[in-house]
This record gives C-alpha cells, structure tokens and sequence, in this order.
C-alpha cells in the first residue's frame, strides 16, 4: 500500500511538472500582452520608433503642445495596428476614458477646419500626429512603460512586478472646449470636469467660499505642467476637505473620482485607495469667475498629489487638467526602488 501510494505521488509530481507554467494574469499582464501584440505586428521599422529602453531620458519627458513626438504615429499604422493600438488603450483606460481621449484626438479635426478658413495652413492640426511608446520589455510581472502623447493628450502608465506603479502625469485637455457649432454643437468632451468644480464651490456657504476662492483672476494655465515641480503650487491653500459638510466632501470626492475613472477599473480603484485615507487634508482651491464662459481655475492640493483644471483661454473655451503624484510620476520611488532591490549585484 506504501509503495503504491508513493507511485501514485510520484506520477502525480511528475504529471504537474509536465505541465507549462500557468501564465500570470491580472491587468497588468493584459497590458503587458496587448503591447507585445502591438509591437510584435508592427513592421520593423515602425517597432523601432514604437520601442525604448525603460532607463531612456524620453520615458520622463512629456508635453501637450502641438508637434511631432518620440514613439509610432497614428498615422502610420495600417488598420491592423489601429486596432492593436486601441486595443492596448482599453486596457489601460476605462470605457469613458478611451472615449474622452479619442474625442480629443479627433477635436484636432475640428480645429484644422476652424483655423485653416482662409486658406490658412493649419496641417499641425492632425489627429494622426498622436503617438504611442512602449518603455522596457512588456513582459507581465517586469518593468515597462506605456505612455500615449500629442496635442492635450499625455498619459504615462508604468508598471513593476505585475503592478501599475505609476498613472501620472495624466493630461488631458480641450480645445474648443465646447463645440461652437455642427452636428456636434454644444459637445463638451471635459462637461464633468467643469461641472462638478462648479457645484461644489456653489455648495459652499459665504464663510467656506472666502476661504475657498483664491484669487479673482484664474492664472492663465494649470501650475503643474511639463517641467513643474510640486513645489509649482507654493503651500496649500484654500477650504479643507476637513470643513466641509458631508454633501460637499462627496462633491469633492466625485472630482477625484472623475479623474480616477479615466483608468481602468482595477487601476481606477487602486488610485482611489490610495488618496482616501488621507481625503480630509485634501485642499480645494478656486480662482476666476463662478460663471460658466468666463475665466475659471480650481484644484484638489493633497500632500503627495494634485489635480488642477483650468479654462481660460480662448475666451474661456480651452480647458487643462492634469493629475500628478508627486512621489509617483513615471512610477517614481516606487519603480526605482523596486529596480534597485530586484537588480542588486546582478
């Protein structure tokens, strides 16, 4: 009998040896899995523009003017790799994060017909100048990073041992923010951004505004662009989550969700995980006018985080917002720690 069962075991360690390892899964090997599969159909000398060291200076440079950026155009990649490409952005963004980003992409569009009315040349304004660039080898429990690029659109994804370690910067922006005319008039791509600020500093009684507004003038674009520091924003000032009533501490909360939702859900989630416990110390800040087409400015001013919004302008009709963790951004500590412990001595 003992030597039967021990057969038994034997066959049994044998059997499972035999077999292939389970592959990791999780939404950080779906990234992983649907970059490889974007770089792997691109043509050589695409996947060379498409493809960059993890420790390349690029993977921490980032703008949202207009011009022509590191990494694979869209404009380059045939249908397959359209697809492919998008197919990589919905793993990384919600359903209604991938929407706003292709309706800013496409806004480009709108912008070429209003700037190019008198035969002006307006061919920078080109929805196919967008641009994405994989860092490191998408494998799914090692270090890369994904990072998506042009006109009001620069969003960085960076991942470590099959975990999004970095979501930030996160830039989005709009122009017009609001659609003048055509089939698509009134169509604000940002409504909620701008909408939810408003509502919360309209909840607020005369004593939390006074401390809330700022400054009567918005500055003339968010503080934390390419380039800024946190200490871009000076100390924080404005209303505390901590004084406001529980209605309002929903409204702000509602903010951060917005930005947070552009992820995907499971990143989406971790980002809010991280932010909540320390809510009540968060800071809202307004500046400019409370009324809608006029210059406006507010923001979410945590310890380690901030989310700016400004609109003002194009005569209040072009709007920025940028999310940043100041310990976080292009996977920050995190990354160079997990590096470091991970690489030591090899």
């Amino acid at each position: 009998m003992v030597a039967m069962y021990r057969s038994l075991v034997a066959c049994f360690l044998f059997a499972a040896c035999a077999l292939p390892p389970t592959p990791p899964t999780g939404p950080a090997a779906a990234v992983a899995a649907s970059a490889r599969a974007f770089l792997e159909g691109l043509p050589t000398a695409s996947r060379a523009k498409a493809v960059r060291d993890l420790a390349d200076a690029e993977r921490t440079t980032w703008a949202f003017v207009p011009g022509r950026y590191a990494g694979v155009e869209f404009g380059e990649l045939d249908a397959t790799a359209t697809a492919r490409a998008h197919a990589l952005l919905r793993e990384l963004l919600s359903a209604q994060g991938f929407t706003k980003t292709m309706a800013i992409v496409q806004l480009e569009d709108v912008l070429r017909s209003i700037e190019g009315r008198g035969g002006r040349d307006a061919s920078h304004r080109d929805p196919e100048r967008y641009t994405l660039l994989v860092f490191g080898a998408p494998e799914p429990m090692g270090e890369f990073a994904v990072r998506l690029q042009g006109h009001h659109v620069s969003l960085h994804f960076t991942f470590a041992e099959g975990l999004l370690v970095g979501a930030t910067p996160h830039f989005l922006g709009t122009n017009p923010h609001e659609l003048p005319d055509g089939p698509r008039a009134g169509e604000r791509v940002l409504a909620a951004e701008e909408d939810l600020g408003r509502e919360l500093l309209q909840a607020l009684d005369a004593t939390q505004r006074q401390r809330a507004v700022i400054a009567a003038k918005a500055p003339p674009d968010v503080f934390l662009g390419p380039g800024k520091e946190a200490s871009a924003l000076g100390a924080r000032q404005g209303l505390p989550v901590a004084a406001m009533t529980a209605a309002q501490r929903a409204l702000a909360w509602r903010l951060v969700e917005t930005f947070a939702h552009r992820l995907r859900g499971e990143f989406a989630a971790q980002e809010l995980a991280r932010i909540e416990p320390g809510f009540a110390d968060v800071v809202f800040a307004w500046a400019g006018s409370a009324e809608r087409r006029q210059g406006h400015y507010w923001r979410l001013h945590g310890a380690s985080w901030a989310i700016e919004y400004d609109n003002t302008q194009n005569d209040a009709n072009h709007v920025h917002t940028v999310w940043r963790d100041f310990e976080r951004d292009f996977g920050g500590d995190v990354l160079r720690r997990h590096v470091a412990e991970q690489h030591a001595g090899k």
